[in-house]
């Protein structure tokens, strides 16, 4: 067994990812388990029983709940140890503003946001998940400091031991949202979370945004609890986060930084994230992430070709590693927020 702990997402929803499969194609036999027949189980399941894989993120998506029960049993039934994923503001639930972007009235979202979570609590009581990674949110400019209150009443009316709240990108699509780095995170969470999900594709988002070096914000996070890494790709400098493939052609992700740090925390989970929600897509990242660990064991990083399109052989050269371990309360001041990095309410 590889000695990682790799995964991918399972979205509700879509449940593309753990339908029955056919069989492999020539980019994923390899990591395909031979036991697994066309139609008797999924692609998944083969990840798992084969080690490439050793869990699995279930994103709850708030559903009817007979559909819900139903979905549920069919992960529960695959047998893969899970974490589970709240519903974010994507899908109506959006703990730091409720009402912002959102035209529903108030009692609806309220009501669909108590439903939402009872959804997750419940899925991650009959997985057996010991960790459910939830977002702050977006919010309105300049309703920073409005937010991280909302935000403090969510977790009073919300809160669960299994908890891990997950940095976002500074900005996406043109609204800013609440918790970006280790500093801000910690602000947040005060005593009623303990532990951490560190996305470095999110974290990289935030560096771009407001002129960071990513490995200094990368080594901030080794004062925080981080159980859960989220990893894909993003292009070079670039501010939104598309949940690249790691062998993209066009990824600028620091490979070098992200992979010193996996292998410094070898039992912390890493759990891949695309918006294809596609069993292939799943298995031939799990071969890339397996071939990118070997790489860093022998103190290297490859660039990759993106497999999927020979012809496109571009390469992309990856950043040094930082070797210096800056406390969360010190460090250069936030161009965005100002001052102290761990204020919350000055608005960008």
């Amino acid at each position: 067994m590889a000695d990682y702990n790799l995964g991918c997402t399972v979205r509700l929803d879509t449940f593309r990812s753990l339908a029955a499969s056919q069989a492999p194609d020539s980019k994923t036999r390899s990591v395909f388990s031979s036991s697994c027949r066309s139609g008797s189980r999924t692609l998944l399941a083969g990840l798992y029983e084969k080690g490439a894989i050793r869990h699995i993120q279930v994103q709850v998506v708030p559903l009817p709940p007979p559909l819900f029960r139903e979905r549920l049993d069919r992960v529960a039934a695959a047998g893969i140890p899970s974490i589970v994923h709240a519903p974010h503001h994507g899908h109506g639930v959006n703990p730091c503003a409720p009402a912002a972007y959102d035209d529903r009235p108030a009692k609806e979202i309220e009501a669909h946001v108590q439903e939402a979570m009872s959804q997750t609590l419940e899925a991650a009581d009959a997985l057996g998940a010991e960790t459910i990674v939830i977002h702050a949110g977006r919010y309105e400019p300049g309703g920073r400091c409005a937010a991280a209150e909302a935000f403090a009443g969510f977790l009073d009316r919300h809160a669960d031991p299994r908890f891990a709240l997950e940095n976002l990108p500074a900005i996406y699509a043109g609204y800013p949202l609440l918790g970006n780095t280790a500093g801000e995170l910690a602000a947040l969470a005060g005593k009623k979370i303990t532990r951490f999900c560190l996305d470095f594709p999110h974290l990289a988002c935030t560096a771009s945004y407001r002129r960071l070096s990513f490995a200094e914000e990368l080594e901030r996070f080794e004062g925080l609890d981080v159980t859960l890494h989220h990893l894909s790709n993003i292009r070079r400098g670039s501010i939104t986060d598309e949940h690249l493939e790691l062998d993209h052609p066009d990824g600028g992700l620091d490979l070098a930084a992200v992979f010193a740090r996996l292998r410094r925390h070898p039992a912390v989970p890493t759990t891949l994230e695309y918006k294809q929600d596609s069993a292939e897509v799943y298995a031939r990242q799990a071969e890339v992430f397996a071939g990118l660990w070997e790489d860093r064991a022998g103190a290297r990083i490859a660039s990759l070709p993106h497999r999927g399109r020979p012809e496109d052989n571009r390469h992309q050269q990856n950043g040094p590693i930082a070797a210096v371990v800056i406390p969360l309360d010190q460090g250069k001041q936030n161009p965005i927020c100002g001052g102290n990095p761990n204020e919350l309410c000055n608005d960008p």
